[in-house]
């Protein structure tokens, strides 16, 4: 029987290390793959996830309660990747009035082979990841996180900090930009 994210939580919160290394292990791969959406340099990924596991370790009694461990770290890593591109000037300004501009999050979406399964003719796939490619910076992480990791849009409006609805619009601006570019490659 598996453990709850709730009690595997609070078992590492009264100092479990198996509960520790449960999270660690079972969470490291898709915070390491969210990390290098932000930045390519993977030493400065992994060493920003090292640090923050530290960070949990040490301050694990004063931790709040979570009920999903993963929409938690993986905020938990953005905002630390984030922080350190900020402070190595890397990003001038994270949040701007043109959200198009925030910061780069450059993915390769690995679901676009489930979208394209029954398409074998290759320039389909080219076209298709020339669409995706053009997205802006938080339509690219929104459809990540909603495709690629699976989260729900609770998840994910807590991990990019957008409210419920502001997280639903982004991904229906996104899926019609992409709709109306694929329309425009048809023609």
């Amino acid at each position: 029987m598996s453990i709850s994210d709730t009690n595997l939580w609070e078992d590492f919160k009264r100092g479990d290390e198996s509960a520790f290394a449960s999270i660690f292990c079972s969470h490291y791969k898709a915070m390491l793959n969210y990390g290098l959406k932000f930045h390519k340099d993977a030493e400065l990924v992994e060493d920003s996830i090292q640090e923050l596991f530290l960070e949990l370790w040490k301050n694990r009694s004063s931790l709040g309660t979570t009920n999903h461990i993963k929409p938690y770290l993986l905020t938990s890593v953005r905002r630390k990747i984030i922080k350190i591109l900020e402070k190595g000037n890397k990003i001038k300004k994270l949040f701007s009035k043109d959200i198009s501009q925030e910061y780069d999050f450059e993915v390769v979406f690995s679901y676009e082979s489930t979208l394209i399964q029954s398409q074998t003719d290759e320039e389909q796939v080219k076209k298709i990841q020339a669409i995706l490619s053009e997205l802006p910076p938080r339509q690219k992480e929104i459809l990540y996180l909603l495709f690629y990791q699976d989260m729900s849009y609770e998840e994910i409006s807590q991990i990019m900090e957008l409210s419920y609805q502001s997280a639903r619009n982004l991904v229906h601006r996104a899926v019609k930009l992409l709709r109306e570019k694929a329309t425009h490659l048809d023609r």
